[in-house]
Order: structure tokens, then C-alpha cells, then sequence
């Protein structure tokens, strides 16, 4: 139950504290520290938390692999999400974005699988 608290706070932290500076900073510095990847890491130190270390190491390779994918449809999502917010409403424009995203990162995680 903690690591899984612990990995809340953490991830929920980091989006609160890097939405908060982008207000205060703007745009370009909330953009370069949204790319630090604190949840990716609390994600994989909390995975290896109390498993051995060759059942670690297989866990955390699979998942920095199948987070490739993931980045990629990130890196999308970020070139197009200005143009598709700026002309739909944001609800819409939020719901496009999210199945867009699901579409490439779950393409690039079935074609991992195979």
C-alpha cells in the first residue's frame, strides 16, 4: 500500500508543482520542466521496490521499452495539441487529444508485443 501512496504523492506533486511554475514562468519553462521525468522514475523505483534483482531488471527493461512509444505519441501530442485547443472547444479538444494519444502509444505498445 505505501509504495502505491508513495507514487501518488509523488507524481501528483510533480504535475502540481510544474503546472504551478508554467503559471508563474510561463509557458516555455513549464514546457522544459513538464519533460522531467519524475513520475517515469517514481514509476520504476516503485516497481523494483521489494523484487529481486533479476525480476527488477526484466520488469524495468520491459518498461522503458514500452515507454518509447509512449514518449513518441507524447512528442505528437505536444506539436498538435496547440492547434486542436485552439480550435475546438476544450473539451473536445482535450477528448482528441486523449484518443489520439491512446491510438499511438497503444499501436506502438501491440507492436512491441509481437
Amino acid at each position: 500500500m505505501w509504495p502505491l501512496l508513495l507514487k501518488f504523492i509523488a507524481g501528483g506533486s510533480a504535475v502540481t508543482g510544474i503546472t504551478w511554475l508554467a503559471q508563474r514562468w510561463g509557458g516555455r519553462v513549464g514546457g522544459y520542466l513538464a519533460g522531467f521525468p519524475a513520475v517515469f522514475l517514481t514509476a520504476l523505483a516503485m516497481t523494483a521496490w521489494g523484487r529481486s534483482a533479476l525480476t527488477a531488471r526484466h520488469i524495468l527493461d520491459t518498461m522503458v521499452v514500452a515507454s518509447l512509444g509512449a514518449l513518441a505519441a507524447d512528442l505528437v501530442i505536444a506539436w498538435v495539441a496547440p492547434r486542436i485547443i485552439g480550435r475546438w472547444s476544450l473539451a473536445i479538444g482535450l477528448t482528441t487529444l486523449f484518443t489520439l494519444w491512446a491510438t499511438l502509444a497503444g499501436t506502438s505498445l501491440w507492436l512491441n508485443a509481437r
